[in-house]
């Protein structure tokens, strides 16, 4: 009994480990795409959004469309690492439903795309100072 006991909570925690979402800073989150070929960015935020401005890359597809989930299959594969972000940064929901289809690593930008355009912002004036 111990022995399928053991089994048991081995391949829960072993599951729980194979599926994690990190929410990770504008300046990590930039350089692991940068640094992955093959990333795979999702823009969750809505339609008017992405067009303004977005992470080039990134696929806009909003967790409120009737096909979201069909719509993500048909264009991230699940086999590679997903990088998500919204316009603050609160994915929870969106990202366990992800990893319930499959989806095993999510990289979420803590802050969204508010915290990303800060992080922009900052970079552009510290290189604008680093000139003078």
């Amino acid at each position: 009994m111990r022995h399928i006991l053991f089994a048991v909570l081995l391949i829960f925690s072993a599951q729980r480990l194979e599926s994690q979402v990190y929410h990770i800073k504008p300046a990590d989150f930039l350089q692991m795409v940068s640094d992955n070929q093959r990333a795979q960015i999702l823009d969750l935020r809505d339609v008017q959004e992405y067009q303004l401005r977005h992470i080039p890359g990134a696929v806009n597809i909003q967790p409120t469309d009737l096909f979201f989930l069909e719509d993500v299959r048909n264009q991230l594969s699940a086999s590679d690492t997903l990088y998500i972000y919204c316009r603050i940064g609160k994915v929870e929901d969106v990202a366990a439903l992800l990893l319930k289809n499959g989806y095993r690593v999510i990289y979420n930008l803590k802050g969204g795309s508010v915290a990303w355009d800060e992080y922009l912002e900052k970079e552009k004036r510290k290189k604008k100072k680093d000139r003078h």
